[in-house]
Order: C-alpha cells, then sequence, then structure tokens
C-alpha cells in the first residue's frame, strides 16, 4: 500500500539546537523544500535586514510571515524553520488557514547550546547575544507551542543531545512512529 502525504512540519528551537541542521537534511532527504525565515532574511539584499541580521534583532511579524508565505505558496509538503518566533506569527499561520501537521521541537541543555555556538564562529555567537537570544526563544516558545497545539497542531519533542546523524535518525524514527500510528 502506497500513502501520499500532504504535511506541513514546523521545525522549533532555540539557538544552536540543530532544527536547521535536522530541518534541512530532512526537506533535502524527502525532496521537500525547507522554508528557512533565517535563511530568506539572509538572502535579502536590503541593507536595513543586512544591517538588524548583524546585530541579531527580530524582524517585524507581518513582514517575515509575508515572506514566509509567498515561499510556501502552492506546495504541499515542507518543512519550515525558525518560523513562527512570535505568538503574533503563530496566529498569523491560523488567521490565514495554513494547516500545520506537526510541530517538531529540538531540546536541548543550554550549556550545550553555549559550546556548540562557541564553536560556530558567526559574530553574533557572542555569550550576550546567545543569553539574550535564548531568552528571547523561551519567552515565546510556551504561547507558540501551545496556540498552536490549541488549534490542533501536534508538538512532537526530539532529544537534540549527540551528533547530528543520531539526532536526525531520532528525529526521523518520531516522526515516522506519529505517521504510522496515526494511519491504524
Amino acid at each position: 500500500m502506497v500513502y501520499y502525504f500532504r504535511m506541513k512540519l514546523l521545525f522549533l528551537g532555540g539557538p544552536g539546537t540543530g532544527k536547521s541542521t535536522v530541518g534541512n537534511r530532512l526537506a533535502n532527504d524527502l525532496n521537500w523544500p525547507w522554508i528557512s525565515s533565517g535563511a530568506i532574511l539572509r538572502e535579502s539584499k536590503e541593507q536595513w535586514v543586512i544591517e538588524r541580521l548583524k546585530t541579531a534583532q527580530l524582524f517585524d511579524d507581518e513582514m517575515v510571515s509575508e515572506l514566509v508565505f509567498s515561499r510556501l505558496s502552492g506546495i504541499e509538503n515542507a518543512i519550515i524553520d525558525g518560523y513562527p518566533r512570535t505568538l503574533r506569527q503563530a496566529e498569523i499561520i491560523v488567521d490565514r488557514g495554513l494547516k500545520i501537521d506537526y510541530i517538531v521541537e529540538l531540546v536541548v541543555p543550554f550549556e550545550e547550546i553555549m559550546r556548540r555556538l562557541s564553536l560556530r564562529g558567526r559574530s553574533q555567537d557572542v555569550p550576550e547575544i546567545i543569553e539574550e537570544r535564548q531568552a528571547d526563544y523561551e519567552r515565546s516558545r510556551n504561547e507558540i507551542v501551545a496556540y498552536l497545539v490549541g488549534n490542533g497542531v501536534k508538538l512532537l519533542t526530539v532529544d537534540g543531545v549527540g551528533e547530528v546523524d543520531e539526532v536526525y535518525k531520532r528525529t526521523v524514527s518520531i516522526i515516522r512512529n506519529e505517521i504510522n500510528n496515526n494511519l491504524k
């Protein structure tokens, strides 16, 4: 028996949890689009966007949402990374009728996040900015998850500690098990 899925997965996690690495790899393996709000912004040639990225500032909810929705137009399957980052962005998802099937959250202890990001070498990966970004994530995470789960999105939690291959296999296994359980 062959099943055809129309599915959108949101990859969620704080900075340095591996959500982009794992999400992008899964998108490549499934031949699905990987829609990353961060990549969309980094591809921008607008000077004001470049300046905000250098200082790790967040962007206007409606603008980011419009960029993400424009990339999702006409797409049945997708891995969405780094969006939503705010409750307002989650509300926009629901208000605009975007069907999200699962939130896949990679969970990593803060000490491991600090270690990983210190090795990455980006200009914004200094302790003060990492702590600020993690605090921003933690402030918004519960609201976003509660809102989306309350609107029918299922939350899958993945232990994000370990080598990339190990975390990837764990992620795929959790998603596969959830899908198989829903087919029964």
